[in-house]
């Protein structure tokens, strides 16, 4: 429909539709491996990984932009994304990465399999899209195709420029009994008026001076070697999808070896039906198996083999291996032996793998968010009443704030402590770094106790000359 409508190429191959659909179903814990039959599910570790290495992109991420009203109404758009952040950054971890694009009030986020690039430039970067969002009214379902390019337009003088152009198309289908379309494509065609969300929207608009797209892509900075012509991302975990795999298998055998060590007594079948006839109560670990029992011995145990240390020593491999192919410094997943748990260690200074992936994913995630404000900006020059200003001017007064992923609470702790004792920086800072006092409870506090100490000395002062 996008080529027919727009006589666009549409830069969205079959084979990253395929991969689109498969790393969804990864992360909503359905692999393809998954196997009822042979007893293999998913304990969903691809979204683990995702969620781990968005907390440590995005952590004590901010965003500073003042000093006009334009940058304050930036301000609110960035403020806006920050809120979900996290969620947004593991879901373009997860999948093809992820689309931010502006409103006019506040930002859409737009997942792979609903937009779909039309044109790149030579390094890849995406310069056009359209975009579908779809909305169910009644009987129908109605989808809106929004397509964002460059082209060159011809004013009245002759002269060509270079202008930023929007189309919005509604279709609407009858939706089918069970909630999916009767029909294989999106519908007929229609009024955008017909959607009251879509009333306002302009059919086609052209915008002049717009240097950039007006919508940010986000991905995994990492090359996409499943499709190398393609301009979409993979997986933060792409490299792993077999260490993924085998690591599901290895722990859904120790969760079967576990479950099949229930304790159980085998005796002849012609006990348990002479306990049945004469009312005896038998105890619950006890079976009755008349093949195979010997008649000199009709007791049979039952005893379980548990490989509990060989079974952690195959999964902290896969893990480390997973550890190194997503991009981490090896060992970075383990499982802990003490709680089951399968956590993600406290990265250390020396941890350069993991500290140049995060910093590389920090960076991509920095350039998406910039473009966005710019498109942010320039949609606020069409439905804001705040002044114009130039683009890098708020540039210049924009700032990002990363934390440190090598931070340790407890040795920062003890640091401070140190510099309080040997005087180096005032008790009142200390209080408030760690004790999560204010300045002036802080300052108080240390001014009431150097004056009771100071009274306490003057006593036994007097006591002594006494």
């Amino acid at each position: 429909e996008i080529e027919e409508r727009f006589q666009a190429d549409v830069q969205l191959s079959s084979v990253m539709e395929t991969a689109i659909a498969k790393f969804y179903n990864i992360t909503a814990g359905h692999p393809p491996w998954e196997d009822k039959d042979d007893d293999i599910e998913s304990i969903n570790f691809a979204g683990y990984i995702d969620d781990v290495t968005a907390g440590l992109v995005t952590l004590d991420l901010g965003i500073d932009i003042s000093g006009s009203e334009r940058a304050d109404y930036l301000q609110k758009q960035a403020d806006y994304i920050l809120a979900v952040i996290h969620d947004k950054v593991s879901e373009g971890l997860g999948n093809c990465g992820l689309m931010f694009k502006p409103n006019g009030q506040n930002v859409d986020y737009i997942e792979p399999g609903s937009f779909a690039p039309t044109e790149t430039d030579s390094n890849g970067n995406i310069m056009g899209c359209v975009f579908q969002s779809q909305i169910q009214r009644g009987d129908y379902t109605y989808t809106r195709l929004e397509w964002h390019r460059f082209e060159d337009a011809t004013a009245e003088d002759g002269t060509v420029a270079r202008v930023y152009r929007i189309t919005n198309y509604a279709y609407k289908a009858r939706t089918g009994r069970f909630g999916n379309s009767a029909m294989t494509n999106i519908g007929d065609p229609c009024s955008l008026t017909e959607i009251k969300e879509w009333a306002n929207i302009q059919p086609d608009i052209a915008i002049q001076n717009v240097e950039m797209p007006l919508f940010a892509y986000f991905k995994n900075p990492a090359p996409n070697r499943i499709d190398r012509t393609s301009p979409l991302g993979v997986p933060v975990w792409h490299n792993a999808l077999k260490e993924l795999k085998d690591l599901d298998i290895a722990w859904s055998r120790k969760g079967s070896e576990v479950e099949d060590s229930k304790h159980m007594t085998f005796v002849s079948q012609s006990a348990i039906q002479y306990a049945d006839q004469h009312g005896v109560k038998l105890p619950r670990f006890l079976r009755g198996l008349e093949m195979g029992v010997d008649g000199d011995n009709t007791i049979q145990e039952h005893v379980s083999t548990l490989l509990t240390d060989q079974r952690i020593a195959d999964i902290n491999s896969i893990l480390s291996m997973i550890s190194t192919k997503c991009g981490f410094s090896q060992g970075f997943f383990q499982l802990d032996e003490k709680t089951g748990m399968m956590t993600a260690t406290q990265v250390e200074a020396d941890d350069q793998e993991t500290i140049r992936t995060i910093k590389n994913i920090r960076d991509a995630l920095q350039d998406a968010i910039t473009q966005l404000l710019y498109g942010c900006n320039v949609m606020a020059d069409l439905y804001s009443d705040t002044a114009p200003e130039l683009w890098e001017t708020l540039k210049e007064s924009m700032s990002f704030s990363f934390g440190d992923i090598t931070y340790n609470y407890q040795e920062d702790m003890a640091n401070w402590w140190k510099y309080r004792i040997q005087g180096d920086v005032p008790p009142w800072m200390y209080y408030v770094r760690f004790e999560k006092m204010s300045e002036d409870e802080a300052k108080a506090m240390i001014e009431e106790s150097r004056a009771d100490q100071q009274q306490q000395e003057t006593l036994f002062s007097r006591f002594g000359e006494e």
